[in-house]
């Protein structure tokens, strides 16, 4: 690979979500959430957030980010490859 690590600025529309298949193994994801509420799924576990939360999460297992709040939702997402 040429890079270890992606930013991404997400803008998620209402009752939208983005699904992504497994990354390369090891990989992690890093969200903080700039406006609305979305609810992350990795494998099994999923947990809320809102304005201002951030988490991390498994990238190499099918995961997703839905948007769960009012309007559109707005993200800063970090992909980090090991």
């Amino acid at each position: 690979m040429e890079k270890n690590i992606e930013f991404y600025e997400l803008s998620i529309k209402f009752e939208s979500q983005l699904k992504s298949a497994a990354h390369f193994e090891g990989a992690r994801e890093f969200i903080t959430i700039e406006k609305g509420s979305v609810e992350i799924s990795a494998g099994v576990d999923s947990c809320t957030l809102a304005e201002g939360d951030s988490a991390h999460y498994r990238g190499d297992i099918e995961h997703s980010i839905k948007n769960i709040g009012e309007g559109e939702a707005v993200c800063f997402l970090v992909v980090s490859y090991s």
